[in-house]
């Protein structure tokens, strides 16, 4: 996030995004997530897999946060503001 609360996007292709508005989310590769990760921007990655996937998995990112994304909208709350959020299902 820039000064001015704008967020810029930056693709693998050299094209680089800056919006005003981020209400819209803007698909992003795993090795552009880790690129956040590499330059400090300390994204939340947000799982949203269901619990039972969830629970037969051996894969998860460190310090991810784990919300299924049907309860979502009701614990929106406990994803931290000021920062990317990377949300993944897989």
């Amino acid at each position: 996030m820039l000064a001015n609360g704008a967020c810029e996007f930056e693709f693998s292709e050299g094209e680089t995004i800056l919006r005003e508005d981020v209400r819209e989310p803007v698909r992003v590769s795993a090795e552009e997530a880790w690129r956040l990760v590499e330059t400090g921007r300390a994204p939340v990655f947000l799982d949203t897999r269901n619990a039972r996937h969830y629970a037969q998995s051996d894969v998860q990112i460190p310090g991810s946060l784990y919300i299924w994304r049907g309860e979502l909208e009701a614990r929106i709350g406990e994803v931290p503001r000021g920062r990317p959020v990377v949300t993944y299902c897989a």
